[in-house]
Parts: structure tokens; C-alpha cells; sequence
């Protein structure tokens, strides 16, 4: 397995840096960190300018944290990106065959005090692999909380997720969301109100045997190898019933697809995914299917 660690000096950075050194990676992946900054503007044969001293502390605190690294992966090496993070990290995972990019939630940008930094949320955008966003306190992997809905980058997320060396003390939750059809209307004659209430019934018990055989598959794979593995199917909207389903099992990783199945599925990140990965206060990991023409 390749995994890059984008770094930028800040606390999320760094936290993600911990993070990762709990995260049930193999012990013989490949690691790489690196930091972007942006491209020299300015000749330097003469005079030195503000960007050498940029480089020059860039490239202490990268090796800093590639000394991190290389507690767990002794072979984890460095390496100085230049230009946009949104365009050059995406760019360097795709040349590299990257498995894994690992980032902080936030920055030292403008957009630093926001739930998710721009960057964070355009690599996660963007990014052809598995993408791994930290958030709060790093602690070991106890219990994670895997959304199923049957699409191929919810199968995709799952894959990757179920082929990591997972502790055998890791409780998983599987959750297939059964999002309803909406509410009658309210100015529908009294006679035909019970046929509505009875079709929108139907409808959702429909959605829900749909998640029958994904999460059924699911739990088949976890199950021999954990300590629990188990099954929900709430009814609500996707993204909030996976944030609640997630908190009341005190997870401390969710696992999503980057698109489901519903019409938005042909943007870079779905809503869901986005909403989950905008409201988390633990680690997301986005989950993608290979795609064709992904440069």
C-alpha cells in the first residue's frame, strides 16, 4: 500500500500525522509525506527573497514530520510539492499510484476556523484514491461506524476498509440508511390519507430489503474477524442518520462511499459524503471506485 500524508505545519496536520500512526495500516506500506508551497516567482541568483526562507522552514518541519513517520515505516520519506495543494496533491497521488492520502480537517489558510478547510475538502473532491480527513483527539481504532448503500463507491470504501490488518478488538456498526419518500400532504382527502401513509410504508420496507444484501455481505466479511459487527437501517436523511448512528456508537472512524446511487452521483463528492465529512468530529474515510480518464 501507498500512503501520502499532506502536511502544512498546522495543528490539524499534525494531528493527522497521529492519527495515522493508530490507523490499522499495513507495516510495510510505502509513506510519503509532503507539503505544497507555492511555485518561485522571483530569481534568487542575486538576492535572496521571503520564498527561500519559506522553503528553508518548509523543509524543516517536513522532515520533522517525516521523523514521525519513520517510528512506524523507517523507509517514509519526504517531498517538497510546489503550486496550488487543491491541484498538486491530487496531481502527485495520481503520478505516485498513491492508495491513501491522509490530511488534517483545517489548514493555516483563511478558511482555518471553518469546519473543513478548502483544501482538505478539494483534495477530498478531487483525489483518485481512498481519502482518510482526521479530526479530533488521535486515539486507537476501537469502533467504526461503515455507511452501505449498495453503490460502487460504498463497496469500493468497504473494500479498501475490510482489507486493512484490523485489530480483532474493533467493533464495527453497519449502517444502510433508508431515506423516506417524504411526507403525505397534508391536504389530502381523510379517505385516501391511509393508502398514502400505506404506499410510503411500503416504499421504505422496499429501500430497506435493497440494503438487505450489501450490509448482509458486509457483516459476512467482519464478522469472523471482529469483535461485533452490527446492523442498522434508520430511516431518515443519509448524512444525518450516519453522523447520529456514528455518535450513539461512539465510533472513532466513519467509513462512506464518495457517491451513492441518488441523482447528485455523478459529482466529484456527493452531498452525503460532503455532509459527513462537513460535520464529523472524528475521521472520515472516503471510499471511490476506480475511474476512467480520472486526470
Amino acid at each position: 500500500m501507498r500512503i501520502m500524508v499532506a502536511s502544512d505545519g498546522s495543528p490539524d496536520a499534525s494531528n493527522a500525522i497521529e492519527w495515522l500512526m493508530h490507523f490499522p495500516a499495513p507495516a510495510d506500506a510505502s509513506v510519503e509525506v509532503v507539503t505544497v508551497i507555492p511555485r518561485q516567482i522571483f530569481d534568487e541568483v542575486n538576492v535572496r527573497t521571503p520564498w527561500s526562507e519559506l522553503r528553508a522552514e518548509t523543509e524543516r518541519g517536513l522532515e520533522a514530520a517525516r521523523g514521525r513517520l519513520a517510528r512506524r515505516w523507517p523507509t517514509a520519506t519526504a517531498r517538497l510539492l510546489y503550486g496550488d495543494p487543491r491541484e498538486a496533491i491530487p496531481e502527485a497521488v495520481q503520478e505516485a499510484g498513491v492508495d491513501l492520502i491522509v490530511l488534517g480537517a483545517r489548514g493555516l489558510g483563511a478558511m482555518a476556523s471553518f469546519l473543513l478547510g478548502s483544501i482538505s475538502l478539494g483534495v477530498a473532491r478531487h483525489a483518485p484514491c481512498a481519502v482518510l480527513v482526521c479530526k479530533g483527539p488521535a486515539r486507537p481504532l476501537r469502533s467504526v461506524t461503515i455507511a452501505v448503500d449498495g453503490s460502487p463507491d460504498s463497496s469500493a470504501a468497504f473494500a479498501f476498509f475490510s482489507a486493512l490488518p484490523l485489530p480483532k478488538e474493533l467493533a464495527a456498526h453497519l449502517v444502510g440508511v433508508v431515506q423516506p419518500l417524504g411526507r403525505y400532504p397534508s391536504s389530502a382527502p381523510d379517505i385516501v390519507t391511509p393508502a398514502l401513509i400505506s404506499a410510503l410504508k411500503q416504499y421504505e420496507e422496499d429501500l430497506r430489503k435493497e440494503l438487505e444484501a450489501p450490509l448482509r455481505d458486509a457483516a459476512s466479511v467482519l464478522q469472523p474477524r471482529l469483535a461485533r459487527a452490527t446492523v442498522a437501517t434508520p430511516i431518515g436523511l443519509p448524512a444525518e442518520a450516519i453522523l447520529r448512528e456514528a455518535k450513539s456508537s461512539g465510533s472513532d472512524l466513519i467509513v462512506v462511499g464518495a457517491r451513492g446511487l441518488g441523482p447528485l452521483k455523478r459529482v466529484l463528492l456527493g452531498s452525503v459524503s460532503e455532509s459527513v465529512l462537513g460535520h464529523a468530529d472524528c475521521p472520515v474515510l472516503i471510499g471511490r471506485a476506480p475511474r476512467e480518464n480520472t486526470r
